[in-house]
């Protein structure tokens, strides 16, 4: 059902002429008059045939509720065929109007019914401000039940058969601690501050105290790594082989929208709101909203399937003061959200198994690997969805923990993967993630045309490759420590180390020709500062490991003279004799296929302000 609101001063009508489909009315509701009046042009479609009273209760609740907020007196109900061209029958469209004024009247406000199916004059006085003209789509939802039984956990292996928890033996230690967390209930001990948070106050990653809880703020190191992920995560996915539509959009929607309200009621109390005064709103949990709004006003042929629409979406999620964690656990993040929309549920199953292989690929890139949380919205999505789940268990050789959602609620999607890495404390952490999405086409109206140009809703497939931007930053970050608890010096990959070269004049004399060097490579695309500090040649090569440059090098005398470096090269913790275009070649391998950004802080470091 669609619907048009407006606050009126007055709205007068008169029913002149029947139509074929004109109801029967007495004598003296022919006219009509009301002032101080919320009009509600109605036009019942043919979806709203089945489901007269869902539709009907959802309506006359949103319209008493916009009845109270503009201050109108009375309401009046008026049919409107002209708002869609999928209309109810007859019949179905009096049953609910009539319905619907029922449901209004029984609140004890005032309001009155035009005739349906005649020709009608109407004059009206529209007030004029914000909220003066509203429209409205209804989809009649079901109301929820609660759920039935609990949640259920068993161990999914590689064979395909099905091993309670309790009873499972064998996995990685990662799968084992998930075991623990999520399907045993035992909560990790405490193990400390971890060892990642001196490497976030290195690189200038904080919490931001002017700002709400779970807000952080980057220095240019910080900003620097988490400007060069989000543009990797971009390249990801227009590298894809799907064919992808970059967009970009607000984080804010107003909850007068029924889609939206819908969308965020299963979001709860994690959702951060905002109330102007006038209409309430919230902030985007993820870039669902912004993506669907655009794409249901898409002309999309099944030629044109399937295809992915891709932002690096500002998204907002109020978790608990104590549970917030830097990089990892925000309540503002930075989602690279991926959605893709397929025309059936085997061609959801392929781009899924694609999808899970660019995941695995990205984890293994950092020397990470992953284990497998595989959420499921009932039985009968696990069971759709099981040969599928257990080629993936296949392909990567490992057993998943199953867990399959108390039966009762109609989720919208049927199966999320979350896939945990172990991090230096033993903690499971989700870092990547994808779900197949059965509910959101028809709750956005998103529909494409099929080859007997009927209207279809696609299955949309969510995804996040690398997860958020902090959280593939924090994988990084705990790397590193992994490195250095392996005894090396912990280092970052080349391509997003801040500064990847660092060139040490032995003096004063040496700077020009250090200066030419950096040069050179910085004509290279290579990130390059110059120490030109007064400091001692000791103290400078302490600062360049304190940095984590990548490489670096002291100029003096045989650097001149010979032409060539001894290069300290932090991934091997050890110099290396190398002529500057060897330095070239092999940034260049080990930074092959990944984006560049030229360096956020001043090239001199004499010039360098501390923070």
């Amino acid at each position: 059902m669609r619907a048009l609101y407006i606050h009126a001063d007055s709205m007068e009508f008169e029913s002149k002429d029947r139509t074929k489909v004109a109801e029967e009315i007495p004598e003296g509701f022919h006219k009509g008059k009301m002032e101080e009046v919320l009009v509600v042009f109605v036009t019942v479609e043919s979806d709203d045939e089945d489901k007269i009273r869902q539709v009907a209760a959802e309506a006359s609740k949103d319209i008493l509720e916009v009845k109270e907020k503009i201050g109108a007196e009375r309401i009046m109900l008026y049919p409107y065929a002209h708002l869609s061209s999928d209309l109810a029958k007859p019949k179905a469209s009096v049953e609910l109007l009539n319905t619907l004024k029922e449901m209004v009247a029984s609140s004890g406000a005032e309001v009155s019914r035009a005739p349906f199916g005649w020709y009608k004059a109407f004059e009206i006085r529209c007030k004029g401000h914000p909220l003066s003209e509203l429209s409205r789509d209804f989809k009649g939802k079901e109301e929820r039940t609660a759920p039935k039984g609990t949640d259920t956990y068993f161990i999914l292996k590689t064979s395909g058969e099905e091993v309670s928890v309790e009873d499972y033996k064998g996995g990685s230690d990662c799968l084992r601690f998930m075991i623990d967390k999520e399907a045993l209930g035992k909560e990790a001990p405490s193990a400390g501050e971890p060892e990642y948070l001196r490497l976030c106050k290195k690189f200038g990653i904080q919490w931001e105290t002017m700002s709400d809880v779970g807000h952080m703020c980057l220095a240019p190191p910080g900003a620097m790594m988490f400007d060069l992920i989000s543009d990797y995560s971009t390249q990801i996915v227009n590298n894809s082989g799907i064919n992808v539509y970059n967009v970009k959009g607000t984080n804010m929607f107003s909850l007068d929208e029924p889609a939206v309200k819908e969308h965020a009621d299963l979001f709860g109390d994690r959702l951060y709101s905002i109330n102007t005064g006038k209409k309430s709103f919230i902030l985007r949990y993820a870039a669902c909203h912004q993506q669907f709004a655009m794409i249901r006003g898409w002309n999309i042929s099944y030629k044109q399937m399937p295809f992915g629409a891709f932002e690096v979406a500002d998204s907002y999620r109020l978790e608990q003061s104590g549970e917030t964690m830097l990089c990892f656990r925000t309540r503002r993040l930075n989602m690279p959200d991926f959605h893709i929309m397929c025309s059936s549920i085997p061609e959801a199953h392929e781009y899924f198994t694609l999808l899970d292989g660019k995941i695995y690929s990205e984890i293994e890139n950092i020397g990470r690997d992953y284990d497998m949380l595989v959420n499921f919205s009932s039985r009968k999505a696990f069971e759709d969805n099981k040969e599928m789940v257990q080629a993936l268990c296949v392909e990567h050789g490992r057993d998943a923990l199953i867990h399959i959602y108390p039966e009762g609620i109609n989720y919208y999607w049927t199966v999320n993967i979350e896939y945990h890495m172990l991090d230096q404390m033993k903690r499971p952490r989700e870092i990547g993630t994808v779900q197949i999405d059965v509910g959101n086409a028809e709750r956005f109206g998103i529909t494409y045309a099929d080859e007997k140009g009927e209207k279809q809703y696609p299955i949309i497939l969510h995804c996040a490759v690398i997860g958020s931007i902090e959280r593939y930053m924090y994988a990084m970050l705990d790397t590193a420590v992994q490195i250095e608890k392996g005894g090396s010096p912990g280092y970052l990959p080349t391509w997003i180390s801040p500064e990847q070269v660092r060139l040490m004049p032995m003096s004063e004399d040496y700077v020009p020709a250090a200066k030419r060097i950096a040069a050179d490579l910085r004509s290279k695309n290579i990130r390059v500062s110059l120490d030109d500090t007064d400091a001692t040649v000791g103290k400078k090569v302490r600062r360049a490991k304190q940095d984590w440059c990548s490489f670096s090098a002291v100029i003096g005398d045989n650097e001149v003279q010979s032409g060539r470096l001894k290069v300290y090269v932090r991934s091997e913790n050890k110099d290396v004799d190398m002529a500057p275009e060897d330095l070239v070649s092999r940034i260049r391998k080990e930074t092959e296929g990944y984006p560049f950004r030229p360096m956020y802080l001043p090239f001199d470091l004499s010039k360098r302000c501390e923070f």
